[in-house]
C-alpha cells in the first residue's frame, strides 16, 4: 500500500494540530538562533541483524554569525551488541550550514536533498551510513503547534516520523542492504552558551499500533520538571498528554567511565491519558556521545500495552544536560 508523499498532505493541518512554524520553509538553517539542529535515526532488520543508525547535526552561532557544525553519527547492532560512534565540533571553514536549501555538512557526514529525496550520510570507524529518505504520511507538530517553552528557551521543533529508507549501512567491512522507516526531527531555538541548563529526556517511539509519539522529559535547574508526550495516529491526528516523570522509574544506571555522566538505561514511560504503559530498555548500555557537551543517544527496544492491548516498538532515547553522578 502507497502512503502519500508527506509534502502533498501538508496542504491540510491534522486535526489536534495548529502549526506555529512551516515544515518546508523551516527545513534549511535558520539565521537568527543560536542552535539549529537536524536530528535522523532509523531501525531496521537485515539478514538477521537488527540495526539502528543516528545522524546528529548541529549549527552553533554566536552573535547572528555561525561558527560551526557538532556532528555525532553512530551504529548500533542489537544482534552482535556492536556499537560505533563518531563525534566532534567542526568550525564553519570545515563545515557547511545552507540557509537557502537543506544542506548540513561535516568532513565526516553529511544532510542534503528534499523532503521528497533526503540524502545522509557518514563515516565512522570500521563503519559507514548511506542511505536515501522519502517522508511520507503526517507531521509531528510537538505540542501540537511545533512551539513550546522550555527552562526559558522559546523551543521550535518538529518530526517526520516515517520516511521510507533506502541504502547500505557497513560495520566492520560488512555491508548490510537496509529498507525500512527512518525518523527525522528538526529543532531550532536561543539556547544560552556553555553547558545545558538543567536535563532533559527525548524519545521517539514508534509503536506496532501504528501510533508515533514524541517524548519530552525535563528537569530545570530550580528542580521543577515538565514532562508530555505528542502522539499520531496513522491519520496524522494529534493528541497531547501528560507523562508520569520518568525520573520515578528510571533504573539500571550505567556510569561513563570518560565523562563521568550517570545516565539511566531503561524507563517505565506512563501516559495515564492513554492508557499506555511502556517498558523501554537502550541495549546496548554503552551509547554515550561526547561533542560539545556528554550526551545519550541510545537506540532501545520498547513493548508495553495500550488501552487494554499488547504493543512493542522501537526509540532512540535522548538525554541531555547535568547528568553527573
Amino acid at each position: 500500500m502507497n502512503i502519500p508523499l508527506l509534502t502533498k498532505n501538508l496542504a491540510t493541518t491534522p486535526m489536534g494540530a495548529a502549526p506555529a512554524l512551516d515544515i518546508t520553509a523551516d527545513l534549511a538553517h535558520k539565521r537568527g538562533y543560536t542552535l539549529n539542529s537536524w536530528f535522523v535515526i532509523g531501525h531496521f532488520e537485515s539478514e538477521g541483524h537488527t540495526l539502528n543508525y543516528l545522524v546528529h547535526l548541529f549549527a552553533l552561532s554566536i552573535g547572528g554569525i555561525t561558527v560551526g557544525v557538532d556532528s555525532a553519527a553512530s551504529i548500533t547492532d542489537e544482534t552482535t551488541g556492536w556499537y560505533g560512534v563518531q563525534h566532534g565540533f567542526h568550525p564553519i571553514f570545515r563545515a557547511k550550514a545552507r540557509s537557502d536549501r537543506l544542506l548540513v555538512k561535516t568532513p565526516h557526514s553529511s544532510l542534503s536533498g528534499t523532503l521528497d529525496e533526503l540524502h545522509v550520510s557518514a563515516r565512522i570507524k570500521g563503519a559507514s551510513i548511506n542511505v536515501t529518505l522519502k517522508a511520507v504520511g503526517h507531521p509531528l507538530y510537538n505540542k501540537g503547534t511545533g512551539r513550546f517553552d522550555m527552562f526559558g528557551m522559546d523551543v521550535f521543533q518538529y518530526s517526520i516520523p516515517t520516511l521510507e529508507t533506502a541504502g547500505r549501512l557497513t560495520i566492520d567491512g560488512r555491508e548490510f542492504p537496509v529498507s525500512g522507516v527512518s525518523w527525522f526531527d528538526r529543532q531550532w531555538q536561543n539556547q544560552p552558551l556553555g553547558p545545558p541548563r538543567g536535563r532533559w529526556t527525548w524519545m521517539d517511539l514508534n509503536l506496532s499500533n501504528g501510533w508515533r509519539i514524541s517524548l519530552w522529559d525535563a528537569r530545570g535547574p530550580d528542580g521543577k520538571s515538565v514532562a508530555w508526550v505528542t502522539m499520531i495516529d496513522a491519520s496524522g491526528k494529534h493528541v497531547v498528554a501528560d507523562l508520569a516523570p520518568l525520573i520515578d522509574d528510571a533504573c539500571d544506571y550505567w556510569l561513563s567511565p570518560q565523562s563521568g555522566a550517570r545516565f539511566p538505561t531503561r524507563w517505565q514511560v506512563l501516559v495515564p491519558v492513554l492508557d499506555m504503559q511502556l517498558d523501554v530498555i537502550a541495549k546496548p548500555r554503552e551509547q554515550e556521545v561526547r561533542g560539545l557537551h556528554a550526551r545519550y543517544e541510545g537506540a532501545s527496544s520498547v513493548s508495553g500495552s495500550v488501552r487494554g492491548e499488547k504493543v512493542s516498538g522501537y526509540c532512540y532515547v535522548e538525554m541531555v544536560g547535568d547528568w553527573q553522578a
